[in-house]
């Protein structure tokens, strides 16, 4: 459990960001209170709750992680994967809630079967009774079809992919090791994203501040319908703005007015600096989450890419870069120095113990 000390600097922290997000609580005048709960609330209420921890782990990053990993690697998001199963169960809560006997037989046809999203079981659904769902059976399924969590994946950002390679060699320690780290996150596998560490992290730096100030930079008409979700880069020189919508109404308004082109060129107009930071823009339908809740993740993610890492971890990194620009190590290589990393900081640890 940490000290209290250590408590106490957590609370003050997260007490910042609700300022500095300008959270009120629901009477406007209540005291932010214990400022760490109401964050996990916030999370929790908005299915978003692996955010906390992926915030713990970005901060232990430079401190903690051995410096192979901190140097090659960054946390890119946490995922969880669910599943939904129709099976006997199900069937028989259906026939509780009176559902119609046409839907009934052709939710008996896919008995056994397993999905993943809700659109994907709608849609079999959907061809079993060779229509459309009515908005009314589609509510009913909505609080029915309940999908369970399957396993929690850590996704890296790695800048080549020899990285990527050694790293899969070496996936039961590090999941150890972040285990040792947080314990309170169970990880069931990690996956490796090829691209430039520096700039996603740019990426997420920049939707972040247009997140906070989108009301400021965007009219109202767009602002109540929209927010900055992440940038989608096609290449180093090419991203989309994906901004996520929170009704299908909102997303015919604003590909209709005003446009996603003009949308582009208002935010030049008015941060001359996000030339330099997207050419496009996409509309992507976000009904599960409010536009409250996008912006608080897009905040969490890119405000910590603010901190820096002690000066300590930038001696190592530096040394590694050292290394690493008199040759180009293969993946057989990275996978040995991995090893080696990771038993320096076993040896460490169990110095310490």
């Amino acid at each position: 459990m940490p000290s209290l000390p250590q408590q106490n600097k957590e609370r003050n922290l997260v007490t910042q960001f609700l300022h500095s997000i300008h959270y009120q609580s629901s009477s406007g005048n209540m005291p932010y209170g214990n400022a760490l709960n109401i964050l996990r609330a916030i999370f929790e209420a908005s299915g978003q709750q692996h955010l906390l921890y992926l915030v713990k782990l970005r901060k232990l990053w430079h401190d903690k992680i051995d410096s192979f990993l901190a140097r090659n690697a960054y946390p890119r998001n946490i995922s969880v994967l669910r599943q939904f199963s129709v099976n006997d169960d199900f069937i028989k809560e259906l026939v509780r809630s009176s559902v119609s006997s046409e839907i009934m037989q052709a939710v008996e046809k896919l008995n056994g079967e397993t999905f993943k999203r809700s659109e994907q079981f709608n849609g079999k659904l959907q061809k079993k009774l060779k229509r459309s769902l009515s908005s009314e059976e589609m509510e009913l399924l909505k609080h029915k079809v309940r999908f369970k969590p399957q396993q929690t994946i850590l996704h890296l950002t790695v800048y080549d992919g020899s990285i990527a390679q050694a790293l899969r060699f070496e996936t039961e320690a590090y999941l150890r090791l972040f285990d040792r780290l947080l314990p309170e996150l169970k990880l069931d596998d990690i996956s490796c994203h090829v691209g430039d560490l520096g700039q996603a992290q740019y990426d997420q730096r920049q939707v972040a501040l247009l997140a906070k100030d989108w009301h400021l930079v965007t009219p109202q008409e767009v602002h109540q319908r929209c927010m900055p979700a992440f940038l989608h880069r096609v290449s180093r020189g090419h991203a989309v703005l994906v901004l996520y919508v929170a009704t299908d109404e909102g997303l015919a308004f604003l590909k209709r007015t005003p446009g996603a082109d003009w949308l582009v060129r208002h935010l030049y107009k008015k941060r001359s600096e996000l030339q330099e930071v997207l050419q496009k823009i996409a509309f992507v339908p976000k009904q599960e989450l409010g536009l409250e809740q996008i912006r608080l993740r897009s905040v969490v993610l890119g405000d910590l890419q603010s901190e820096k890492p002690s000066s300590a971890t930038k001696m190592k990194s530096a040394q590694l870069t050292s290394r690493s620009s008199k040759t180009s190590l293969s993946a057989k290589e990275q996978f040995a120095l991995i090893r080696e990393n990771l038993k320096e900081s076993s040896h460490d640890s169990n110095g310490s113990a």
